[in-house]
């Protein structure tokens, strides 16, 4: 039978997995690369790295399942949104990629703005905030700072189109990874002609757009070669990481919320009309189907907050071996809700409306102990999670949770209670490779739909709100009142 390759092309990492037709792992493989940070704000990485940990990471994939490369339908990519690379006629890249957490075009920031009000800019793109994050700053930074290399640029190809064209020879893009470009008109699915021409760049070196889930062209000899595959492979389109996650966790239709917790905590929610008239926090993104949307919500800090605390106050749990997170949560377990009235204000790295928040535990007393603090993190999570689904502003039936802290149930249960809504785990954790793999039978015809590859996804335990929901109402109370409280110390 027929099995979907997929590659998740991460900001520090590439992950390369196997599925099979009915949408079960059959192998992954993750390879670490660094960043480069060559001056303040600037982040790049050479367009080699993605290649080459692609091309390793392929081969050691197909050895560990020992998968007959003849077999291998589809390739689908999902990536990081805005990084990109600017390459010539002959795919030669011109500069480093440009990735996405570079900050370097702060002047062009500046000059945007006076352009366009906020409101105006999350009317077109259904981006909150003009920032240096934005390509179309960092392409005004490269015409105005790099004009040899501007000039010279055939295609600026997002990190998806890069690989794309690495596969196949052929430059294009998808909606769903456009979307956060500043140069895209979510309301069209086109070009926003307007900003560009403004300021000076050139339409031309934007490939075309296709719809995610297409087929692009069988793989190259060359390529094929590489990767140890065969040229009958095809390639396919794929979306943006934080899509193809709600992809592979169902999140298809309006009616509940998916969740990840990882490093950052990322809240989605499906909608068919994003109301871009009245401007919100919440950015807004194209999803995989036409006349779809995503509403995302993302919060900084989230088990980086639990590995900070393991980090610094648990190395003797680190020294015993084992899982080290099991036995913390173990730890919290053992402390009754609201953590002995221990609260922490989890923005260790600023807060959505507000870069200058940071960290604070409150209401330390002589009963405190270090699994209250345990709790109280995770607790904290809870808070944040409710937070952003209000913040949403979606009906929410039920909530489906992935990435590292689904893992834990004594989270999960603390979720259910705090949000008072069921919170069921994906069995398949990477939702954003099981999402591009949905997307890779899409383009394949092994589905007919997204919602026929939907079918396939399994769910794991289910977490419903029990008799400490009530107490937790109160608590998310007292925890919103926080920040009006310690605002003021942090300026």
């Amino acid at each position: 039978m027929g099995t979907f390759l997929t590659l998740d092309v991460g900001t520090t990492a590439v992950k390369a997995a196997l599925f099979d037709a009915e949408l079960n792992m059959l192998g992954l493989v993750i390879r670490e690369y660094s960043l480069l940070t060559p001056r303040q704000d600037e982040v790049e990485l050479p367009a080699f790295v993605y290649w080459d940990n692609i091309v390793a990471g392929v081969n050691e994939l197909l050895k560990k399942t020992n998968a007959d490369a003849k077999n291998v339908l589809s390739i689908t990519c999902t990536t990081q949104g805005e990084t990109f690379i600017p390459v010539d006629k002959d795919g030669n890249a011109l500069y480093n990629a440009i990735v996405w957490l570079d900050a370097r075009a702060k002047e062009e920031t500046a000059i945007l703005e006076t352009q366009y009000s906020k409101e105006a800019f999350y009317q077109k793109t259904g981006i909150p905030e003009i920032s240096p994050y934005c390509p179309i700053a960092k392409l005004m930074w490269v015409k105005s700072h790099l004009p040899e290399v501007y000039a010279a640029t055939h295609k600026f190809l997002l990190l998806e189109d890069y690989l794309i064209y690495r596969l196949t020879g052929s430059m294009l893009t998808n909606p769903a990874l456009m979307c956060t470009t500043g140069y895209f008109d979510i309301n069209t699915d086109e070009l926003w002609h307007e900003i560009l021409e403004q300021n000076g760049l050139d339409a031309s070196k934007i490939p075309d757009v296709r719809a995610c889930g297409t087929s692009v062209g069988p793989l190259l000899e060359c390529s094929a070669k590489e990767l140890g595959l065969t040229a009958s492979t095809i390639v396919t389109t794929g979306a943006m990481d934080q899509v193809a996650a709600a992809i592979g966790a169902g999140n298809i239709g309006p009616g509940f919320i998916t969740e990840t917790t990882g490093t950052c905590l990322a809240v989605g929610a499906s909608t068919r009309t994003p109301r871009l008239e009245s401007w919100t926090p919440v950015p807004v993104y194209t999803h995989g189907l036409p006349g779809l949307y995503l509403k995302i919500v993302i919060m900084q800090t989230a088990g980086m907050a639990l590995k900070w605390f393991r980090n610094e106050f648990c190395l003797d749990l680190l020294n015993e071996g084992g899982n080290t997170y099991d036995r913390m949560g173990e730890l919290a377990a053992s402390v009754p809700p609201l953590s002995r009235g221990l609260y922490l204000f989890p923005h260790f790295t600023g807060l959505y409306a507000d870069p200058d928040a940071r960290g604070v535990f409150f209401g330390i007393g002589l009963d405190t102990g270090r699994d209250c603090f345990i709790r109280a993190t995770m607790e904290s999570i809870g808070y944040m999670l409710r937070e952003s689904v209000e913040l949403l502003g979606e009906e929410c039936v039920a909530i489906h949770s992935s990435g590292g802290g689904a893992k834990s149930e004594i989270w999960s249960s603390i979720k259910a209670d705090i949000c008072d809504a069921p919170v069921h785990v994906m069995a398949q954790e990477e939702a954003a490779l099981l999402g591009a793999a949905i997307l890779g039978g899409l383009a394949t015809g092994q589905f007919e739909s997204l919602e026929e590859g939907a079918k396939h996804i399994a769910l794991g335990k289910t977490f419903t709100p029990g008799e400490f929901a009530p107490l937790y109402k109160e608590g998310y109370k007292k925890y919103l009142r926080l920040y009006e409280q310690f605002a003021p110390l942090f300026h």
